[in-house]
């Protein structure tokens, strides 16, 4: 007897490399966001003003949102929710206009520079993944990714 289809389905490398990418980023931006929480309300205990970091503070809020729902969206795209393309593509433009505003608003050096090119690089890579058949084909068909 020969068989000529796997017995596991393959798993398809672009929605795997976008479920990466979106849980990648939102642990990022929720750890970041997290640590930045927590390094206000020390400063606020220490008793020192922090009227100065409000604008700090909504950043963090900010990353924080964002993360969780880049996870949310990675986790729909997972299990193949109808749900997860809007959740992701609104992500990814909220980081896309996020590493605009922080190429016009931040000081320029090269570190910053850096990091705005590398993050735009890898919101381009997510937006062709999310526009990508193979994850339009993944979401329509409804199969929820397995390990294997």
């Amino acid at each position: 007897m020969r068989v000529t289809e796997p017995d596991h389905p393959t798993l398809p490398g672009a929605v795997v490399g976008l479920v990466a990418l979106a849980v990648g980023f939102g642990i990022i931006g929720m750890a970041t966001g997290f640590a930045t929480v927590l390094g206000i309300t020390a400063t606020a205990s220490g008793g020192d003003d922090v009227a100065p970091y409000a604008s700090m503070a909504a950043v963090a809020a900010f990353s924080l949102i964002l993360g969780a729902l880049l996870v949310a969206g990675g986790a729909l795209l997972w299990r193949a929710r109808r749900a997860a393309l809007p959740v992701v593509g609104v992500a990814v433009t909220l980081l896309a206009v996020s590493s605009v505003a922080r190429i016009a608003l931040d000081e320029v050096t090269f570190v910053s520079v850096l990091g705005s090119v590398l993050s735009l690089a890898a919101l381009v890579v997510m937006a062709m993944l999310l526009f990508s058949d193979t994850v339009r084909e993944h979401v329509r068909a409804g199969r929820p990714l397995r390990l294997r």
